[in-house]
């Protein structure tokens, strides 16, 4: 498992990096470290650019599953998207396209989300 604690973009991607060399190291495949990655990046982005606070990242394999946790230092709550947001919509692409991905296997706790993607997956 991998955690971390982020409060701007750029530590992102680097966060999220060694993130991806951990799921390579599980021998997931390509598609698989793909979607465990843009998850990640969708759910932490969320966080720092809407709460305008420090995300919290947990992530590992378990079972047949890639599990992410994600929440936030302030407390501020995660909503989804369920449905496509209008074509030019400002906000909603990313909690649609995560939970897309998860196929609806998302856990809502107050300030902490959880995403779960079934290994096996692969690109549409």
């Amino acid at each position: 498992m991998i955690t971390f604690k982020v409060d701007n973009l750029k530590d992102m991607n680097a966060s999220l990096q060694g993130f991806a060399e951990y799921l390579k190291d599980c021998s997931l495949t390509d598609d698989e470290v793909f979607f465990g990655r843009l998850v990640g990046c969708e759910l932490i982005t969320n966080v720092i650019r809407h709460c305008g606070e420090m995300a919290q990242f947990s992530g590992g394999v378990q079972d047949d599953r890639i599990v992410i946790c994600v929440s936030s230092d302030g407390g501020e709550k995660f909503s989804l998207c369920p449905k496509l947001p209008e074509l030019l919509a400002e906000s909603g692409r990313g909690l649609y396209i995560v939970n897309v991905i998860c196929d609806g296997d998302l856990t809502l706790s107050g300030n902490r989300i959880t995403a779960r993607i079934k290994l096996g997956r692969t690109l549409f």
